[in-house]
Protein backbone atom coordinates (compact mmCIF):
# COMPACT_ATOMS: atom_id res chain seq x y z
CA UNK A 1 0.00 0.00 0.00
CA UNK A 2 1.37 3.80 0.48
CA UNK A 3 0.44 6.78 -1.36
CA UNK A 4 3.09 9.47 -2.37
CA UNK A 5 2.19 12.99 -3.60
CA UNK A 6 4.44 15.95 -4.86
CA UNK A 7 3.49 19.28 -4.46
CA UNK A 8 4.95 23.11 -5.16
CA UNK A 9 3.96 26.20 -2.99
CA UNK A 10 3.81 29.52 -4.67
CA UNK A 11 6.91 30.57 -3.13
CA UNK A 12 8.67 27.32 -5.09
CA UNK A 13 9.24 25.40 -2.14
CA UNK A 14 8.91 21.73 -3.43
CA UNK A 15 7.36 19.06 -1.14
CA UNK A 16 7.27 15.31 -1.69
CA UNK A 17 5.02 13.63 0.98
CA UNK A 18 3.98 10.04 1.47
CA UNK A 19 1.95 7.94 3.95
CA UNK A 20 3.11 4.64 4.94
CA UNK A 21 0.82 1.89 5.01
CA UNK A 22 1.54 -1.62 6.31
CA UNK A 23 0.03 -4.32 8.38
CA UNK A 24 3.86 -5.50 9.84
CA UNK A 25 4.26 -2.84 12.50
CA UNK A 26 7.58 -0.92 11.71
CA UNK A 27 7.79 1.23 14.84
CA UNK A 28 9.41 3.90 13.20
CA UNK A 29 11.02 7.02 13.70
CA UNK A 30 12.87 10.51 12.05
CA UNK A 31 16.25 9.42 12.38
CA UNK A 32 19.45 11.48 10.81
CA UNK A 33 22.05 9.34 9.06
CA UNK A 34 25.54 11.49 9.36
CA UNK A 35 27.50 11.75 6.08
CA UNK A 36 30.42 9.14 6.16
CA UNK A 37 27.87 6.36 7.17
CA UNK A 38 29.35 3.17 6.42
CA UNK A 39 27.33 0.03 5.79
CA UNK A 40 27.85 -3.15 4.26
CA UNK A 41 26.75 -4.36 1.19
CA UNK A 42 24.04 -7.45 1.80
CA UNK A 43 24.79 -8.69 -1.70
CA UNK A 44 28.97 -8.61 -1.00
CA UNK A 45 31.17 -7.59 0.92
CA UNK A 46 31.91 -4.54 0.09
CA UNK A 47 31.22 -1.58 2.03
CA UNK A 48 29.73 1.72 1.61
CA UNK A 49 30.71 5.14 2.88
CA UNK A 50 28.31 7.88 2.33
CA UNK A 51 28.90 10.98 1.18
CA UNK A 52 26.02 13.31 1.94
CA UNK A 53 23.90 13.48 5.67
CA UNK A 54 20.17 13.44 5.36
CA UNK A 55 17.14 12.74 7.70
CA UNK A 56 14.31 10.26 7.01
CA UNK A 57 12.42 7.24 8.40
CA UNK A 58 13.69 4.55 9.61
CA UNK A 59 14.94 2.36 12.22
CA UNK A 60 17.88 0.12 13.33
CA UNK A 61 17.45 -3.72 11.84
CA UNK A 62 19.97 -6.24 12.41
CA UNK A 63 22.71 -3.66 13.17
CA UNK A 64 22.20 -1.29 10.46
CA UNK A 65 19.68 1.96 9.81
CA UNK A 66 17.11 1.13 6.67
CA UNK A 67 14.98 4.00 5.55
CA UNK A 68 11.87 4.23 3.89
CA UNK A 69 11.82 8.17 3.18
CA UNK A 70 13.98 10.87 3.43
CA UNK A 71 15.76 14.28 2.50
CA UNK A 72 19.53 14.83 2.36
CA UNK A 73 21.70 17.67 2.67
CA UNK A 74 21.65 19.25 -1.24
CA UNK A 75 17.48 18.78 -1.30
CA UNK A 76 17.04 15.35 -3.03
CA UNK A 77 13.92 13.57 -1.42
CA UNK A 78 13.23 10.00 -2.35
CA UNK A 79 10.24 7.63 -1.01
CA UNK A 80 9.86 4.12 -1.29
CA UNK A 81 6.27 2.45 -1.85
CA UNK A 82 5.22 -1.33 -2.72
CA UNK A 83 4.97 -2.53 -6.22
CA UNK A 84 3.57 -6.30 -5.74
CA UNK A 85 2.91 -8.29 -8.36
CA UNK A 86 5.43 -6.30 -10.47
CA UNK A 87 8.64 -5.72 -9.24
CA UNK A 88 11.54 -8.10 -10.20
CA UNK A 89 15.13 -8.73 -9.29
CA UNK A 90 18.32 -9.94 -9.96
CA UNK A 91 19.30 -13.68 -8.61
CA UNK A 92 23.08 -12.98 -8.87
CA UNK A 93 25.22 -9.57 -8.41
CA UNK A 94 27.91 -9.08 -11.12
CA UNK A 95 31.43 -7.47 -10.20
CA UNK A 96 31.16 -4.41 -12.49
CA UNK A 97 28.46 -3.24 -11.09
CA UNK A 98 27.05 -1.92 -7.38
CA UNK A 99 24.76 -4.79 -6.04
CA UNK A 100 21.95 -3.54 -3.92
CA UNK A 101 19.20 -5.10 -2.13
CA UNK A 102 16.26 -3.74 -3.06
CA UNK A 103 15.82 -2.06 0.68
CA UNK A 104 19.10 -0.72 0.42
CA UNK A 105 18.89 1.55 -2.92
CA UNK A 106 17.06 4.03 -0.61
CA UNK A 107 19.65 4.12 1.21
CA UNK A 108 22.69 5.01 -1.23
CA UNK A 109 20.42 7.11 -3.07
CA UNK A 110 19.83 9.45 -0.18
CA UNK A 111 23.44 8.78 0.93
CA UNK A 112 25.51 9.47 -2.35
CA UNK A 113 23.18 11.19 -5.10
CA UNK A 114 22.75 15.29 -5.02
CA UNK A 115 20.18 15.64 -7.55
CA UNK A 116 17.98 13.80 -10.29
CA UNK A 117 20.60 14.63 -12.45
CA UNK A 118 22.92 12.60 -10.46
CA UNK A 119 21.23 9.72 -10.36
CA UNK A 120 20.49 9.56 -13.98
CA UNK A 121 24.13 9.67 -14.79
CA UNK A 122 24.60 6.90 -12.02
CA UNK A 123 21.65 4.36 -12.62
CA UNK A 124 23.33 2.23 -15.24
CA UNK A 125 25.82 0.82 -12.82
CA UNK A 126 23.12 -0.06 -10.15
CA UNK A 127 21.86 -4.22 -9.98
CA UNK A 128 18.88 -4.75 -8.07
CA UNK A 129 19.54 -8.33 -6.12
CA UNK A 130 16.86 -10.18 -4.88
CA UNK A 131 18.01 -10.08 -0.67
CA UNK A 132 15.64 -9.95 1.93
CA UNK A 133 15.14 -7.16 4.56
CA UNK A 134 16.68 -8.31 7.46
CA UNK A 135 14.74 -9.08 10.76
CA UNK A 136 11.43 -9.26 8.29
CA UNK A 137 12.69 -12.01 6.24
CA UNK A 138 10.94 -11.18 3.28
CA UNK A 139 12.57 -9.28 0.11
CA UNK A 140 10.29 -5.71 -0.52
CA UNK A 141 8.87 -5.28 -3.92
CA UNK A 142 9.42 -1.58 -4.27
CA UNK A 143 9.68 1.00 -6.83
CA UNK A 144 10.80 4.89 -5.59
CA UNK A 145 9.58 8.62 -6.17
CA UNK A 146 12.61 11.18 -6.42
CA UNK A 147 12.55 14.73 -6.55
CA UNK A 148 14.38 17.70 -6.00
CA UNK A 149 15.01 21.45 -5.98
CA UNK A 150 14.69 22.04 -9.75
CA UNK A 151 11.04 20.41 -9.68
CA UNK A 152 11.77 17.35 -11.22
CA UNK A 153 9.65 14.35 -10.26
CA UNK A 154 10.78 10.76 -11.61
CA UNK A 155 9.31 7.28 -11.03
CA UNK A 156 12.11 4.12 -11.01
CA UNK A 157 10.07 0.80 -11.36
CA UNK A 158 12.18 -2.28 -11.41
CA UNK A 159 9.82 -4.65 -13.65
CA UNK A 160 12.25 -5.90 -16.30
CA UNK A 161 15.24 -8.18 -15.83
CA UNK A 162 16.81 -7.32 -19.49
CA UNK A 163 16.69 -3.63 -19.00
CA UNK A 164 18.81 -1.49 -17.33
CA UNK A 165 16.93 0.74 -14.52
CA UNK A 166 15.71 3.98 -16.14
CA UNK A 167 13.46 7.10 -15.06
CA UNK A 168 9.68 7.08 -15.38
CA UNK A 169 8.78 10.88 -15.77
CA UNK A 170 6.12 11.66 -13.30
CA UNK A 171 3.82 14.10 -14.61
CA UNK A 172 1.08 14.03 -12.52
CA UNK A 173 2.89 13.87 -8.94
CA UNK A 174 1.13 10.85 -7.50
CA UNK A 175 2.15 7.28 -6.62
CA UNK A 176 0.21 4.54 -4.93
CA UNK A 177 1.17 1.07 -5.82
CA UNK A 178 0.22 -1.65 -8.08
CA UNK A 179 -0.14 -1.76 -11.16
CA UNK A 180 2.65 0.38 -12.96
CA UNK A 181 2.66 4.20 -13.24
CA UNK A 182 1.48 4.65 -16.60
CA UNK A 183 -1.72 2.24 -16.14
CA UNK A 184 -2.40 4.64 -13.30
CA UNK A 185 -2.11 7.92 -15.62
CA UNK A 186 -4.02 6.45 -18.84
CA UNK A 187 -6.69 5.65 -16.02
CA UNK A 188 -7.36 9.55 -15.14
CA UNK A 189 -9.23 9.82 -18.20
CA UNK A 190 -11.92 8.05 -16.94
CA UNK A 191 -12.44 10.94 -14.70
CA UNK A 192 -12.75 13.94 -16.54
CA UNK A 193 -16.40 14.27 -15.29
CA UNK A 194 -14.62 14.97 -11.50
CA UNK A 195 -14.87 18.82 -10.94
CA UNK A 196 -15.06 20.98 -7.81
CA UNK A 197 -17.84 23.18 -9.57
CA UNK A 198 -21.06 22.22 -8.29
CA UNK A 199 -23.12 20.72 -11.71
CA UNK A 200 -26.30 22.66 -13.24
CA UNK A 201 -30.00 21.71 -12.74
CA UNK A 202 -30.74 19.88 -15.58
CA UNK A 203 -34.45 18.87 -16.89
CA UNK A 204 -36.08 15.23 -17.75
CA UNK A 205 -39.21 16.09 -19.44
CA UNK A 206 -41.06 18.86 -17.24
CA UNK A 207 -39.04 18.19 -14.58
CA UNK A 208 -35.83 20.01 -13.17
CA UNK A 209 -33.91 17.89 -11.07
CA UNK A 210 -31.41 20.25 -8.67
CA UNK A 211 -28.89 19.18 -6.51
CA UNK A 212 -29.45 18.21 -3.08
CA UNK A 213 -26.49 20.05 -2.02
CA UNK A 214 -23.13 21.34 -2.55
CA UNK A 215 -20.25 18.61 -4.32
CA UNK A 216 -21.81 17.28 -7.23
CA UNK A 217 -19.12 17.72 -9.38
CA UNK A 218 -17.13 15.51 -6.81
CA UNK A 219 -19.49 12.66 -6.88
CA UNK A 220 -17.79 10.43 -9.26
CA UNK A 221 -14.24 10.09 -7.33
CA UNK A 222 -13.90 6.48 -6.38
CA UNK A 223 -13.93 5.95 -2.36
CA UNK A 224 -12.24 2.77 -1.84
CA UNK A 225 -8.61 2.22 -0.70
CA UNK A 226 -7.40 0.08 -3.60
CA UNK A 227 -4.35 1.41 -5.16
CA UNK A 228 -6.37 2.89 -8.23
CA UNK A 229 -8.43 4.87 -6.31
CA UNK A 230 -5.98 6.26 -3.98
CA UNK A 231 -4.14 7.77 -6.83
CA UNK A 232 -7.73 9.33 -8.18
CA UNK A 233 -8.18 10.96 -5.21
CA UNK A 234 -4.63 12.20 -4.66
CA UNK A 235 -4.60 13.21 -7.87
CA UNK A 236 -8.14 14.97 -7.75
CA UNK A 237 -7.25 17.10 -4.19
CA UNK A 238 -3.75 17.49 -5.12
CA UNK A 239 -4.81 19.41 -8.49
CA UNK A 240 -7.67 21.10 -7.06
CA UNK A 241 -6.57 21.97 -3.40
CA UNK A 242 -5.86 25.79 -2.55
CA UNK A 243 -2.61 26.71 -3.36
CA UNK A 244 -0.04 27.08 -0.61
CA UNK A 245 1.50 30.26 -0.17
CA UNK A 246 4.05 29.18 2.07
CA UNK A 247 6.47 25.82 2.84
CA UNK A 248 4.14 25.86 6.88
CA UNK A 249 1.04 26.07 4.19
CA UNK A 250 2.65 23.36 1.85
CA UNK A 251 2.65 21.25 4.55
CA UNK A 252 -0.50 21.43 5.67
CA UNK A 253 -1.76 21.18 2.12
CA UNK A 254 0.23 17.85 2.06
CA UNK A 255 -1.64 16.15 5.15
CA UNK A 256 -4.83 17.64 3.88
CA UNK A 257 -4.47 15.89 0.44
CA UNK A 258 -3.28 12.71 2.24
CA UNK A 259 -5.65 12.55 4.80
CA UNK A 260 -8.49 11.65 1.70
CA UNK A 261 -6.19 8.44 1.05
CA UNK A 262 -5.00 7.54 5.14
CA UNK A 263 -6.38 4.39 6.01
CA UNK A 264 -7.61 3.77 9.55
CA UNK A 265 -7.09 0.84 11.18
CA UNK A 266 -9.61 -1.85 10.69
CA UNK A 267 -10.82 -0.59 7.28
CA UNK A 268 -8.23 -2.55 5.37
CA UNK A 269 -7.66 -6.43 6.70
CA UNK A 270 -5.87 -8.80 5.05
CA UNK A 271 -6.21 -12.53 4.30
CA UNK A 272 -4.57 -13.14 7.71
CA UNK A 273 -7.15 -10.98 9.62
CA UNK A 274 -4.18 -8.42 9.60
CA UNK A 275 -5.01 -4.50 9.37
CA UNK A 276 -3.76 -2.62 6.89
CA UNK A 277 -3.08 1.07 7.68
CA UNK A 278 -1.62 4.53 7.52
CA UNK A 279 1.02 3.61 10.21
CA UNK A 280 2.82 7.43 9.48
CA UNK A 281 3.10 10.40 7.56
CA UNK A 282 6.22 12.34 6.04
CA UNK A 283 6.34 15.48 4.66
CA UNK A 284 10.07 16.32 2.91
CA UNK A 285 10.77 20.12 1.52
CA UNK A 286 13.47 19.83 -0.97
CA UNK A 287 14.70 23.40 -0.19
CA UNK A 288 15.53 23.70 3.53
CA UNK A 289 16.36 19.84 3.82
CA UNK A 290 13.16 19.83 6.49
CA UNK A 291 11.39 16.70 7.46
CA UNK A 292 8.10 16.57 9.18
CA UNK A 293 6.83 13.42 10.50
CA UNK A 294 3.25 12.46 11.97
CA UNK A 295 2.31 8.88 13.75
CA UNK A 296 -0.90 7.31 13.38
CA UNK A 297 -1.73 7.88 17.08
CA UNK A 298 -1.44 11.52 17.24
CA UNK A 299 -1.95 14.43 15.58
CA UNK A 300 1.23 16.05 16.55
CA UNK A 301 3.79 15.95 13.79
CA UNK A 302 6.97 16.29 14.69
CA UNK A 303 9.92 18.50 12.41
CA UNK A 304 13.92 18.05 11.96
CA UNK A 305 15.59 20.08 9.90
CA UNK A 306 18.94 19.11 8.68
CA UNK A 307 21.07 22.47 9.93
CA UNK A 308 24.68 22.85 10.33
CA UNK A 309 24.88 21.89 13.88
CA UNK A 310 23.16 18.18 12.92
CA UNK A 311 25.15 17.84 9.72
CA UNK A 312 28.27 18.17 11.65
CA UNK A 313 27.43 15.23 13.98
CA UNK A 314 28.96 11.88 12.81
CA UNK A 315 26.92 10.38 15.17
CA UNK A 316 22.93 8.37 14.08
CA UNK A 317 20.51 10.70 15.82
CA UNK A 318 16.89 8.88 16.60
CA UNK A 319 13.88 11.44 17.20
CA UNK A 320 11.15 10.33 19.72
CA UNK A 321 8.18 11.05 18.31
CA UNK A 322 4.66 11.62 20.33
CA UNK A 323 2.47 8.65 20.35
CA UNK A 324 -0.88 9.64 21.98
CA UNK A 325 -3.35 12.54 21.01
CA UNK A 326 -2.41 16.40 21.80
CA UNK A 327 -5.17 18.40 22.85
CA UNK A 328 -4.97 21.96 23.53
CA UNK A 329 -6.96 23.07 27.03
CA UNK A 330 -8.28 25.82 28.33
Amino acid sequence: MCTSIYTTTTDQKHMLARTMDFSYPLASQPVFIPRKYTWNLAAATQTIENKYGFIGTGKNLGGAYFVADGVNEMGLAVAELYLPGEAVYHEDPLAEQLNLAPHEFILWLLGNCRSVDDVAQRLAAIRLIDIPVPVLGFVTPLHWIITDKTGACVVIEPTSLTEPLQFKQNPVGVMTNTPKLEWHIENLRNYLNTQPMQFASTTFGTFTADPFSQGTGTSGLPGGYTPPERFVRAAFFKEHIEAAKTETEGVHNAFEILSTVKIPKGIVQKSDQTDDYSQYISVMCNETSTFYYQDYNTNEISCVQLHDQLLASDQVVEFPISKTPIFKTF
